[in-house]
């Protein structure tokens, strides 16, 4: 295998890296313009994703170090680092599913080396990785043939998880009753103790509809088919003049996210009719299976979900956005956070999208281009930020309900004089003193 630690002093050579004063690190690397962050630990320590415009290499990167190790992609196919444990162990892919620390070690895990073959989500101690292994139908147990089927991997041993039939999805053939539209299952995410694993499988429509799995008590792992009675197969329903809408109310159900106490997980949504409804997203409560959905004609794009339900997204315009539980839709990073102007900058690029939320909500990993007419091409480039950090700069008090005195004088950030407490943030005088008031 061909790869490449770089030391403490090397990365820093090649790594542009600025702190703000509100909790904003952003990442840029000569070396690697093209870096793309696809998840992060859940302390915000390490980052990890793939380099080259084709997805050339898997990187494991520390924040608090600036060290950085590289994995280049020796397969057709690249490589590509999609989740990271706490000891900087990330679960990747490369002729097929394997692990690659920050440290340089590279573990293969039990498979093939086809397409099929990938890991895609960690524990955050690392003991479990979850992912795809091909196998073929005359051997179920075995390895081979061309499709991915759910898998997690223990001590780099595969063990398949259960997959639903297309009875109990309630698929429909495709040209005749034995042929029947499903063509195996990948898992992405894992909650923090393994309870919960989060994947989908393979339609015909590659819509990848959401399902997940549950430990029992005896080690194995029972499948939730979540999609079933959301998901609509049929994508020719008002062909049936009999039909005034579809039996479900999506044509995509996947999932993006899940929080590491293993009660949210994050949705992607389309809607199933066909009167240009935007794409939403969805806010789904495991224990009790409830569904929330976003309002409003803006269409979004979620990545990531942390332990309180909050879920970050981003516009159809390029914005990065949040949505918190109780809200109805989400709001901008610019409006959540106006402190950072550098978020209302990354917006004008029309590509900033918030990757990965810390399950406490504290740290949020970003992507973004930039478009820099000086330069022959544009880069890429990530950031951390640190919501903490940004209260704590800016001395703001957060608080959820208006109990500030209404003799008070209230301010906007901007210096308008509001009749009480807004969304956002709050400037109060009282007394000859000025506090600062974040209404989430």
């Amino acid at each position: 295998m061909k790869k490449i630690f770089l030391t403490a002093f090397i990365s820093a050579m090649s790594l542009m890296c600025f702190a703000q004063d509100y909790g904003l690190k952003v990442f840029t690397f000569d070396d690697y313009p093209y870096i793309t962050a696809q998840a992060m630990s859940t302390d915000g320590k390490y980052v990890t994703g793939s380099i080259g415009f084709a997805s050339e290499g898997t990187f494991v990167f520390d924040t608090e170090t600036n060290d950085m190790s590289v994995h280049f992609s020796e397969s057709l196919y690249g490589s590509d680092g999609r989740g990271v444990s706490d000891t900087g162990v990330a679960a990747c892919y490369d002729d097929g599913a394997m692990t690659f620390s920050i440290t340089g070690e590279e573990i293969r895990l039990e498979g093939d080396t086809e397409s099929g073959n990938i890991a895609e989500g960690i524990t955050p101690d690392g003991t479990i990785v979850v992912g795809a292994v091909t196998k073929t139908d005359s051997n179920p147990e075995g390895f081979g043939g061309i499709n991915g089927h759910a898998c997690y991997w223990k001590d780099a041993k595969a063990e398949m998880l259960e997959e639903p039939s297309g009875e109990v999805l309630g698929l429909k053939t495709l040209f005749d009753e034995t042929e029947t539209s499903y063509d195996g299952s990948h898992a992405t995410k894992i909650n923090e103790d393994g309870s919960v694993i989060v994947g989908y499988f393979i339609d015909r429509w590659a819509s990848h509809p959401c399902i997940a799995w549950t430990l029992n008590d005896d080690g194995s792992y029972t499948c939730d088919p979540i999609c079933k009675g959301y998901w609509e197969e049929d994508r020719y329903w008002d062909d049936d003049t009999s039909k005034t809408q579809a039996d479900f109310p999506y044509f995509q159900f996947s999932a993006s996210g899940l929080s590491k106490n293993g009660k949210y997980i994050s949705l992607n949504l389309s809607p199933s009719t066909f009167d240009d409804d935007p794409t939403q997203i969805g806010r789904f409560n495991i224990d009790t299976r409830d569904l929330e959905v976003t309002k409003g004609d803006t269409a979004f794009t979620c990545k990531d979900v942390a332990n309180d339900g909050t879920i970050i997204a981003s516009s159809g315009g390029g914005h990065a956005c949040i949505w918190r539980p109780g809200e109805s839709a989400p709001i901008s990073f610019q409006e959540a956070y106006p402190l950072v102007e550098e978020f209302a900058t990354f917006d004008t690029y029309g590509w900033h999208t918030p990757m990965a939320i810390s399950p406490d909500g504290r740290y949020i990993l970003g992507f973004v281009t930039i478009a820099d007419y000086s330069l022959e091409s544009d880069y890429y480039e990530f950031y951390v930020f640190d919501t903490v950090q940004y209260e704590n700069a800016t001395g703001i008090v957060s608080v959820t309900n208006d109990n500030i005195d209404a003799s008070q004088a209230i301010y906007s950030i901007d210096g308008r004089q509001l009749n009480g407490l807004q969304r956002g943030i709050n400037i109060v005088k009282k007394n000859g003193k000025i506090s600062k008031y974040l209404v989430r």
